[in-house]
């Protein structure tokens, strides 16, 4: 599903008009409707008995929103309209005039089953008005008294700016978001993203063969289920490719099991890791399935340590580098050589590359770092990783718009970059990009990113592109996190819950 800026949306309504006759007035009527049917779905099918009041901006957004309530009244709803502009109440047929102290407002909310915000939608882009402000926060008040209120943002909450997700003190906080047409770029940003609530899509009546062309692209299944591998019934372990996992210490001897169980729940044929002898004695129990490139002690000389990696590297189509190898000059040197030897890898040869983690975390510390890697590797950094990689430069956090960062970055470095976090980016060199949403905070634990990694790393070694291996690994991953949470709450997920669910997830996927 395509994702739009505010100038992208509205050069599709112009399109709209000019090359296929459908006017303003005409696309408010299939929007305003659109939200009717989903509240109407939402509530049961039911719309007698329901009190429904509709805050009514002076633009579209509140045309949409009349729209809205015409069809609920229709099917039996008692809807109330407070005119923000003309500060009047409607109410069927009667105006009444609302004062300072808004208590006609206060009366409403108080008989409202829901409350829809269609105030300023994509207008919003200063400051909101203190009066505005006032009466949005009388709905949150009236929420905190009565929790069972309803309160729907029409295309989106107001005070949130759609393309950069940044809000004003007043935003409306919504529990459902009906968005219009298409999702706006704002809605999957931080800090707005957390007043959206639950996000839906309804339709203005554009027409299905309008071609639709936009800068962001989201995660879903019908996007990502055509690009996944084949699964042939004549196959065997060499048809799901060969990775190794550069993976694991002393010190964090749990990433390099969470990067190698991953690649294996993902279907990758064969899973090898490169990792020392006495560290292959704890692997062999927890995961018998996979080999091992046995290399020498952590104390042995980098370049001694490189050399047996690439030694072994022979016939493999992906692999991995980074989570737990811990930092230090040694493990630096010994990746600075990793990477040499891998660049002077004929291109139909190289296994594909994933760098994380500490491979980041070493690779930051040399000079033009990203001219070691070979085009299209894949980048998984967090922001404390990412901006290490900028020289210290910050991703997240107050006015930063993270969309433009991580495409800036991966046209710069000529690298595929996952920029993670709870709505998380994907980038290619040739600007295409892509958003996972929803977040999950049950994924905001240890060695989540080593599954991930794992994930992208047992795609790639499949034959998948490396844009389309990143995404699809970023939404298994997570529908993977949406599984065990359903179950258990937003704490308490573990790393490893998640690998028995990947295969899961890609059955979903792939069956619907």
């Amino acid at each position: 599903m395509q994702v739009v800026t505010v100038a992208e949306m509205r050069e599709i309504e112009a399109r709209a008009e000019r090359d296929y006759a459908l006017s303003s007035p005409m696309l408010m009527e299939h929007a305003g409707r659109s939200v009717a049917e989903w509240l109407r779905a939402r509530l049961g099918g039911e719309m007698r008995g329901r009190n429904v009041l509709v805050f009514v901006g002076p633009g579209n957004n509140g045309g949409d929103g009349r729209v809205m309530g015409k069809y609920l009244a229709q099917w039996g709803a008692t809807v109330t309209y407070y005119a923000w502009k003309e500060r009047r109440m409607e109410v069927g047929s009667r105006l009444i005039p609302v004062n300072d102290d808004l208590a006609a407002v206060r009366e409403a909310l108080g008989r409202a089953d829901v409350v829809a915000d269609a105030l300023l939608g994509t207008g919003a882009s200063r400051p909101l008005d203190p009066a505005m402000r006032h009466l949005i926060a009388l709905a949150h008040d009236e929420k905190q008294r009565r929790p069972r209120l309803t309160l729907l943002a029409v295309d989106l909450p107001t005070g949130l700016n759609a393309d950069t997700g940044a809000v004003d003190e007043g935003v409306f906080h919504a529990d459902f978001t009906v968005t219009l047409a298409f999702p706006k770029v704002g809605l999957f940003m931080f800090p707005g993203a957390n007043t959206v609530g639950a996000l839906e899509v309804g339709g203005i009546g554009l027409p299905a063969d309008m071609p639709i062309t936009s800068g962001l692209e989201l995660l879903d299944a019908p996007l990502l289920r055509s690009l996944l591998p084949a699964r042939p019934m004549e196959s065997n372990k060499g048809t799901y490719g060969k990775i190794m996992a550069l993976a694991g210490s002393a010190q964090y001897i749990g990433a390099a099991y969470f990067v190698s169980a991953a690649a294996a729940r993902i279907g990758a044929g064969l899973v090898t890791l490169a990792t020392t002898p006495e560290h292959a004695v704890f692997y062999a129990m927890r995961l018998p399935e996979i080999t091992y490139a046995l290399l020498p002690p952590e104390s042995a000389p980098p370049e001694e340590r490189a050399d047996a990696v690439l030694s072994a590297l022979a016939g493999y189509t992906a692999l991995v580098i980074g989570p737990g190898l811990g930092q230090s000059d040694a493990t630096c040197a010994m990746l600075e050589r990793v990477l040499t030897g891998i660049t002077a890898i004929p291109d139909t040869q190289r296994p594909r590359l994933i760098v994380d983690a500490d491979g980041l975390n070493n690779l930051a510390q040399l000079e033009r770092w990203w001219q070691r890697l070979p085009a299209d590797t894949v980048i998984t950094p967090h922001p404390g990783e990412m901006a290490r990689l900028r020289g210290g430069e910050k991703v997240s956090g107050g006015e930063i718009d993270r969309l433009a960062v991580v495409r800036d970055c991966a046209k710069a470095w000529n690298l595929v970059v996952v920029l993670k976090g709870a709505a998380t980016l994907i980038a290619a060199p040739d600007g295409r990009t892509r958003v996972n949403w929803p977040g999950n905070a049950a994924m905001a634990t240890a060695g989540t990113g080593d599954v991930l990694s794992g994930t992208v790393g047992g795609l790639l070694a499949q034959g998948m592109a490396p844009f389309d291996a990143a995404s699809a690994a970023v939404y298994l991953h997570s529908r993977a996190g949406l599984l065990v949470s359903e179950r258990t709450g937003d704490a308490g997920l573990l790393a490893g819950d998640l690998l028995p669910q990947l295969p899961v997830a890609l059955k979903q996927l792939k069956h619907g």
